[in-house]
């Protein structure tokens, strides 16, 4: 079995020179790691043993492969080539951005509200974060297919390269390296993974007011005593997918009634909120202004 020395050190952009010796000062500080020469000191790998590593003419000794997967943060079996390889992992991810965007759009098109969670992610993401060009560009690589059509378009280079290009923050992650074949034949659980990489990467693209919806709490009254917290985020889309829910299967026109009032209070309970920090923002930032006159 091969290991994945070469692969790992080309990700990382360092030459096998610049590995060795940063390698070297890795174990100088993590001394456990350290094999040690005849004299009691650290043996100091060259760019010489880097490749006959890389070829496996020479085989990694395991204190050696301990310290490499901490250098590069994988699972040491990874490192010594079980699972899947990282080119393969990217495939996989790949294809299911490719699958879950396109079926985002092939049920818009045909008027379905239902939609796997990951294919609504990766549209608000493109929507919400990326400028039309992007979109226009997705749209114009897979019209016929999704459009006309309504079949999943084939992954071809440029497909792959313009979503390679928008979901890059994705093929950065090494965390995903420590999956097992398992883990990737369960696409429910990578499907979930991939959304919380979205929704982490979107927050960074959040207002003052967005970055204080999604983190803040509504306090709803219980009793005289207690008030349940609730994240807005958490309960807008809890109130709203009631809401859809009660006006798609409910008979009982009381019910539905309710769920849009109770969704109409939550509305403009965020409007006052919104206005009332925004206020408070502007009146922070005339205050900055005059002091810095």
């Amino acid at each position: 079995m091969e290991n994945r020395l070469k692969e790992l050190r080309k990700a990382k952009k360092l030459s096998q020179k610049e590995f060795a010796k940063a390698f070297n000062e890795f174990i100088e500080e993590n001394k456990k790691y350290a094999v040690l020469d005849n004299k009691g000191k650290i043996k100091k790998i060259s760019y010489a043993t880097v490749s006959r590593w890389e070829v496996g003419q020479t085989p990694i000794p395991t204190k050696y492969y301990e310290a490499l997967a901490n250098f590069f943060n994988v699972p040491l079996a990874y490192i010594q080539g079980a699972g899947y390889s990282k080119k393969e992992i990217e495939n996989i991810i790949l294809d299911e951005i490719n699958l879950r965007l396109a079926d985002y759009f092939i049920k818009h098109d045909q008027g379905k509200v239902e939609n796997n969670i990951l294919s609504l992610a990766l549209y608000t993401f493109i929507n919400n974060t990326k400028n039309d060009e992007y979109l226009n560009e997705y749209l114009d690589l897979c019209s016929k297919s999704v459009k006309e059509n309504h079949e999943i378009p084939v992954l071809n280079a440029k497909l792959e390269k313009l979503l390679r290009e928008i979901y890059d923050f994705i093929f950065k992650q090494d965390s995903i390296l420590s999956w097992n074949k398992e883990n990737f034949e369960n696409r429910e659980e990578l499907d979930t993974f991939l959304v919380g990489l979205i929704s982490k990467e979107m927050n960074k693209t959040l207002s003052t007011v967005g970055k204080w919806f999604t983190n803040g709490y509504y306090a709803e009254y219980i009793n005289s005593k207690e008030y349940l917290h609730v994240p807005f985020k958490e309960l807008e889309d809890s109130l709203h997918f009631q809401m859809i829910e009660d006006l798609k299967y409910s008979k009982d026109l009381t019910e539905v009634i309710t769920s849009l009032r109770a969704y109409q209070d939550f509305i403009k309970f965020i409007i006052s909120e919104v206005q009332s920090t925004m206020n408070k923002l502007d009146a922070e930032s005339k205050k900055e202004d005059k002091n810095q006159q």
